[in-house]
């Protein structure tokens, strides 16, 4: 019935990109220095064998980079379908015109709605259950009184 909401997957490609751009940045200065070296010696150090190391440092060193760029897309598609269907999800369960996600904790989202009556409800908690159920959680302040009262949002 909802639709799977998952941001947690996308941080971790996030994370394993990070690693990636750690582990390819000081392979690649170190290939880039040893290029210029191996170039400006003499043609009897200019061995075979180092050229092949370095083009091998530099393979790994591009192949990561090319891993972690990967990764980025991959989580960026990732967190764009998660919040999609968390909206989905939202519109779904409740007489909403209009959700804008404005943040992820990890445990819930912040979001901000436009009811069918017309009446805008700013930073709310969005929780998810098992079956990616949206529960909103919040209190308006009453314009009139000032006090706090229980969100009215009508289930579809």
């Amino acid at each position: 019935m909802y639709l799977p909401v998952d941001f947690f997957t996308p941080l971790l490609y996030v994370a394993v990109a990070g690693i990636m751009v750690i582990f390819a940045f000081p392979m690649g200065v170190s290939a880039f220095f040893r290029w210029k070296k191996f170039r400006s010696d003499a043609n009897g150090l200019q061995t075979y064998a180092r050229r092949r190391d370095l083009r091998i440092q530099t393979g790994i060193s591009i192949a990561c980079i090319a891993l972690a760029l990967g990764a980025s897309g991959i989580a960026l598609v990732g967190w764009q379908n998660s919040k999609s269907n968390l909206v989905t999800n939202i519109e779904t369960r409740y007489a909403v015109k209009d959700v804008k996600v404005t943040g992820w904790n990890g445990s819930w989202a912040q979001v901000t709605l436009l009811t069918d009556a017309g009446v805008e409800h700013q930073n709310l908690s969005v929780y998810l259950s098992d079956i990616y159920e949206p529960l909103i959680e919040g209190n308006l302040a009453d314009a009139d009184s000032g006090s706090a009262k229980d969100l009215d949002i009508a289930l579809r």
